[in-house]
């Protein structure tokens, strides 16, 4: 009899384990969502601090988009370097997920488009999250996943080191009121 009882309760009570973990699953879920995405963005930093590093070794020029992972590899930590060029998203999926920004690089003079003094460098978009999965993918932005890959927002690492969370919508949005710049426009006249 006490064996019988003790099933019981051990039935009830992997029941009310199962039922508590489906009523939370949702929220671990959103949980891991939302880390997943901090932790894009922190991967970001680490891209732009390397940038930044690459642009004060070499003269603040931008380095050439076929191979900017490459170039800013020697700029990250060897204990980062195997994961921070991954959206955390596709890890072990084999992709990266980044691309740098086709329009910074003017491939008929063999130089970099953008430089501080000719827009604002907030506004500057040089590395956004891609469908690309390949190692140092360029893009023109038309390979922004949509949609977005995180709950709906992909991130975009900008020329002033910031990032920023935007839909894609949020993002052709400010593209056509000109409160980012993805390609460049004439360059300004002084």
């Amino acid at each position: 009899m006490r064996s019988i009882g003790a099933i019981v309760l051990a039935v009830v009570v992997l029941i009310a384990v199962i039922w508590v973990m489906k009523m939370t699953e949702p929220q671990m879920k959103a949980r891991r969502e939302k880390e997943l995405m901090k932790l894009c963005e922190t991967r970001l930093g680490r891209l732009a601090a390397a940038l930044q590093l690459y642009l004060e070794r070499y003269d603040n020029l931008l380095p050439p988009p076929q191979n900017w992972c490459d170039a800013l590899e020697d700029m990250v930590p060897p204990s980062q370097r195997a994961f921070v060029f991954h959206c955390p998203k596709l890890e072990g999926k084999s992709g990266y997920g980044y691309a740098f920004n086709a329009y910074a690089w003017d491939n008929e003079h063999n130089v970099p488009r953008w430089h501080p003094e000719m827009y604002p460098p907030s506004e500057v978009v040089l590395i956004y999250e891609t469908t690309q999965t390949k190692r140092n993918a360029v893009g023109t932005g038309k390979d922004i996943p949509d949609p977005g890959r995180h709950n709906g927002y992909n991130l975009f690492l900008f020329a002033d080191g910031s990032t920023m969370a935007l839909t894609p919508e949020e993002f052709k949005e400010m593209l056509e009121k000109g409160e980012l710049r993805f390609k460049p426009l004439k360059p300004p006249t002084r």
